[in-house]
């Protein structure tokens, strides 16, 4: 399996970067994994020679436009892709700070393609795609600023669209994670339950803490990941808090991986 980092908030010249996340994994299936805010990863994926054309299957980890803005360009590039959602994604979403909102959603696409997820599927031999994360761990401090729409108003995301992959291969199994809004702790502790005789050998994606990063570092060594691949969502500060407790790779615009 070979992931392509298409799009990240870092980038060295002559590939871009913007605030999002865009993965382009290719194994027995060929898989893209958000599209960022934008058309930026088509341009990417040009010049890293991913042909976008190719991808059979589309994933949209959470209805944020730093990870779903981009569906429409690609919806126009690739003619065949399915691309699966969870539901509940494209409800209005805002980040409210100092008493400011923002809309941070993705408008609704009425395409035939796009199909919502309910709960967890097995895709193909080897993949699989997790929805529902109630384990016992803390969400990220990060979450408390972001909210969804509802009859009532404005509530606390509850997050429940959000969607993991987890691709088992000959390391182990590969945890690929958008935001990780429910707590990567608690997404680590799903795939256990569903895979109990497997070993994490790599997570990959953003991990949404900052100043909660002591707390993860405190319990993630627990599943004994192999690595962690991550940026985007996840600050510098807790890099270097992770990196005490993990082995930590940085996730940016062309890092390629390979399992």
């Amino acid at each position: 399996m070979r992931i392509t980092c298409l799009v990240e908030d870092r980038a060295r010249p002559p590939l871009r970067g913007e605030h999002g996340l865009s993965l382009h994994i290719e194994g027995d299936v060929n898989i893209l994994f958000d599209t960022g805010q934008s058309g930026l990863f088509i341009e990417n994926a040009e010049m890293l020679g991913v042909d976008l054309g190719d991808v059979d299957l589309a994933i949209i980890s959470h209805g944020h436009y730093d990870h779903g803005g981009g569906l429409t360009h690609f919806l126009d590039v690739n003619e065949n892709a399915e691309v699966l959602i969870g539901r509940g994604a494209f409800r209005g979403r805002q980040a409210v700070e100092d008493g400011a909102e923002r809309f941070i959603g993705v408008e609704e696409i009425m395409d035939p393609r796009v199909r919502f997820v309910d709960g967890d599927m097995v895709l193909h031999d080897g993949y699989t795609i997790l929805k529902g994360f109630s384990g016992p761990y803390r969400r990220p401090d990060g979450n408390s600023t972001l909210f969804m729409e509802s009859a009532s108003g404005l509530v606390p995301d509850t997050f429940d669209d959000e969607l993991v992959l987890v691709v088992d291969g000959p390391g182990g199994l590969t945890v690929v994670t958008g935001c990780s809004h429910n707590g990567i702790l608690n997404i680590l502790d799903t795939v256990r339950a569903h895979f109990p005789d497997r070993m994490i050998g790599m997570v990959v994606g953003g991990l949404h803490i900052s100043g909660d990063a002591p707390y993860v570092a405190s319990e993630i060594h627990e599943f004994n990941i192999g690595k962690i691949y991550t940026g985007h969502c996840t600050s510098e500060e807790a890099f270097k808090v992770l990196g005490g407790s993990a082995d930590l790779g940085v996730l940016r615009t062309g890092t390629v991986i390979h399992d």
